[in-house]
């Protein structure tokens, strides 16, 4: 472990060393360097894709991006696509579905779609009639993009499903999950982590797993 942590530590440093030699040599934000491609279009290979990007941006009629995280995550996950989408001019939010994030509601209480899905439903409702929004949605997020499309089709100008749970009709979100796991119904059948929101004898209605599991499965790949 200690090995590893040394490893993690010195690839930490090696990255923030390469960012700040960047920001030197642009000398600018990112929307700066995103929207001045003249001076390294010879050198930089990706100069004219940039380009390309912010002129398509600047022909976007609604700016309103929805973002929203998957299992085990909340708002927090973002806080870096936020800083680069309001680079480009758009308009970003982030939001804790029920029991995520800083959303303090107990995790067993949250027992239908409606429910976890309840404070994105409540931010459709509150948009003006000509507003619409891009909706971007991250593993089991994808499953509360499925429900506000089924409700609030006129208000969603794109649905992004970002390696998301698409859930069909008449599917639920635990399925599409214990399906990617291998056989839905041995996972229901074995598994430790489950919640019984609706009480025993009722599908289960979320996981939880421990610090160990929660590093193994989803921050793997994440610096300490």
């Amino acid at each position: 472990m200690a090995a590893e942590e040394e490893l993690l530590h010195r690839q930490s440093l090696s990255m923030a060393l390469h960012q700040h030699q960047l920001s030197q040599r642009f000398d600018g934000s990112m929307s700066r360097r995103i929207g001045s491609t003249s001076s390294r279009r010879h050198t930089d290979p990706l100069a004219n894709n940039e380009k390309k990007v912010v002129e398509s941006l600047e022909n976007i009629k609604f700016r309103r991006v929805v973002l929203i995280h998957g299992e085990g995550f909340g708002a927090w996950c973002w806080y870096k696509t936020i800083a680069q989408l309001e680079e480009v001019g758009l308009l970003p939010t982030a939001m804790d579905l029920t029991g995520s994030g800083i959303d303090l509601t107990d995790t067993n209480t949250v027992t239908t779609l409606a429910e976890y899905s309840k404070p994105l439903i409540q931010y459709l409702e509150a948009l003006p009639e000509d507003e619409k929004v891009i909706l971007v949605g991250h593993s089991s997020g994808g499953a509360c993009l499925s429900y506000a499309l089924e409700n609030f089709p006129e208000k969603i100008s794109k649905a992004i499903f970002l390696c998301a749970t698409m859930v069909s009709n008449g599917q639920r979100p635990f399925d599409v999950f214990a399906e990617e796991l291998g056989s839905a119904e041995r996972f229901m059948q074995e598994s430790e982590f489950l919640i019984y929101g609706n009480g025993k004898d009722e599908p289960p209605t979320g996981f939880m797993f421990e610090k160990q599991l929660m590093k193994g499965l989803y921050f793997n790949q994440s610096p300490t």
